[in-house]
């Protein structure tokens, strides 16, 4: 890989944490999601948070996404709505690293997120609250992104997409 890190960033259900994985393996690099290192790390229960204090989940998301671009060289997805906070745009402009937003249009996206019953998206409870905020962070995203890949195309091709990505991005 030409950078040391690759971000992925996109909305909720877009495949960033199926994706991810497949992409470190592709470029032997190690995988970080956000949440997850968030969890881990200091024992947030990410849903519980982001229906009791966004704020607060947004500061700590931002946060982690700083510790994990300290890391050795990795993927590291971020949670769909970094974009919406002005210090979650900082890191990311920061970062040093290219960032692909994987894209895929709102009603595909409610659709895997319906049929994912093994995850809890708070901000998915109200779908057209969800709509608002696709729509709201799309410009973000193009912000923020060097890259964009659809996310659409089956789970092989997104990878060699974002693999091909990385080996050129520098």
């Amino acid at each position: 890989m030409a950078s040391d890190k690759l971000i992925l960033t996109g909305f909720m259900g877009v495949g960033k944490t199926t994706v991810g994985p497949k992409v470190a393996e592709a470029l032997l690099v190690d995988y970080y999601d956000t949440d997850e290192w968030m969890k881990t790390e200091s024992g947030i229960d990410v849903p519980a948070l982001v229906r009791t204090d966004m704020a607060a989940f947004r500061e700590l998301e931002a946060k982690a996404l700083l510790q994990l671009l300290e890391m050795e060289p990795a993927v590291i997805s971020t949670g769909g709505g970094i974009v919406s906070t002005e210090i979650g745009r900082e890191v990311l402009h920061g970062a040093l690293a290219p960032i692909v937003w994987m894209r895929a249009p709102f009603d595909d996206l409610a659709h895997r997120v319906a049929a994912d019953t093994g995850n809890d998206r708070p901000l998915f409870e109200d779908p057209e609250k969800a709509r608002e905020l696709y729509h709201e962070r799309l410009e973000w995203y193009g912000q923020t992104s060097d890259y964009f890949v659809n996310a659409l195309q089956p789970v092989n091709n997104v990878v060699d997409d974002i693999v091909h990505i990385a080996r050129i991005a520098s």
